[in-house]
């Protein structure tokens, strides 16, 4: 167990510096325009450090950007850590991701803190959360897809047992497979799609948190015993002797009443169809096709969400890729941002990247 909870993490460091060695800008006609330093770049010593910046208008990227005012920081082409993003544009994305997945946890982990802390609180948070799953259950059998049981047991009694421990680890992997996708889809795939795509991971964080709080529910292994679900994923509850697969799934911080959505489902979703859509090798693009598919049998097996809840986190994710347009309100704070560390933001002539490690030739 100490080993995974240390693989986990490092996993992700590993996928990101990677990324950042592989695409960093080595030669004039890649993604990032390779412009030569010179000494008319760098700042002399008269000029000040901090200084009143002009203000500008973003290009008509947007409506939201056309009004909103940020500074020109292109006077700051040549100073060391402009230089340094240039070369590494990559750790950008780590900061973008950091931004996505961190504050959608926190808050979460929060809201996990206030109900626990009070009982009475507590009490009847989980209890309103478990009528809302009865609810969910209720509409299910109505609409005759109420097969998270019968799918549950299936795996438990009919196969190997090796099968549903691979199943929890496709589970608590979903987090590694989202930062891998991340720096694939940076490398390979048209550059305004994947800055969609980044811009949609984040909305969907935040509606998704949106529609947990007003819903709270149940997922079925939190269920009383009288609905016969089994909790696999936090065995030590259930079966003495036994250790969960991961802490990551199992600690006082996490949120276990946040079933609908599943977030799961709604990115595999979201990644599966991107890949097959623009992955650039043969092989990934058929796993993009199976890669919600499996998520869903995951998802249900584990007894961790319903199917009503892969449909809302469907939505979710569908809503997102359309209003994804509303992140770019904050672009001008991280243009003041880049301001206040006196440097560039790297400039992407939208092009696909070329990237320096050696290409498939499956296409």
């Amino acid at each position: 167990m100490g080993i995974k909870n240390v693989v986990e993490p490092l996993g992700i460091v590993l996928i990101f510096t990677v990324a950042t060695l592989a695409n960093r800008t080595r030669r004039k006609g890649s993604r990032y325009e390779a412009i030569r330093e010179s000494e008319s770049d760098i700042p002399n010593a008269n000029t000040p450090l901090i200084e009143r910046p002009p203000i500008l208008h973003f290009p008509q990227n947007s409506r939201i950007e056309r009004w909103l005012p940020h500074p020109d920081n292109s006077g700051l082409h040549g100073t060391l850590l402009s230089r340094f993003f240039r070369k590494f544009p990559f750790l950008l994305e780590i900061w973008y991701w950091a931004l996505t997945y961190w504050p959608y946890q926190l808050l979460r982990a929060r809201t996990a803190v206030w109900i626990n802390r009070d009982p009475v609180r507590k009490a009847a948070t989980f209890d309103f959360a478990k009528r809302n799953a009865i609810r969910v259950l209720d509409i299910e059998k109505w609409l005759g897809i109420d097969i998270e049981h019968s799918v549950q047991q299936f795996v438990l009694t009919r196969c190997k047992s090796w099968v549903m421990t691979l199943l929890c680890d496709v589970y608590v992997a979903h987090i590694t497979v989202g930062v891998a996708f991340l720096g694939y889809a940076y490398t390979y795939f048209p550059r305004e799609k994947y800055q969609r795509l980044r811009r949609t991971i984040f909305l969907n964080n935040f509606l998704a948190f949106f529609v947990l709080t007003l819903y709270r529910c149940t997922p079925p292994r939190l269920m009383p015993s009288s609905y016969h679900f089994v909790d696999v994923l936090h065995p030590s509850l259930t079966q003495p002797g036994t250790s969960p697969p991961s802490d990551w799934a199992n600690n006082r911080f996490q949120l276990t009443i946040a079933a609908m959505p599943s977030l799961h489902f709604g990115t595999a979703l979201l990644i599966g169809c991107s890949i097959a859509m623009w992955g650039r090798h043969a092989w990934l693009r058929a796993l993009g096709y199976l890669y919600p598919g499996i998520m869903a049998i995951v998802v249900i097996s584990t007894a961790n969400h319903w199917v009503l809840d892969c449909v809302a986190g469907a939505m979710v994710v569908g809503l997102g890729w359309l209003l994804n347009w509303v992140v770019l309100v904050f672009r001008p704070a991280e243009e003041w941002l880049f301001w206040l560390l006196r440097a560039e933001k790297p400039r992407d002539n939208g092009e696909v990247m070329v990237p320096v490690m050696k290409q498939d030739d499956d296409e």
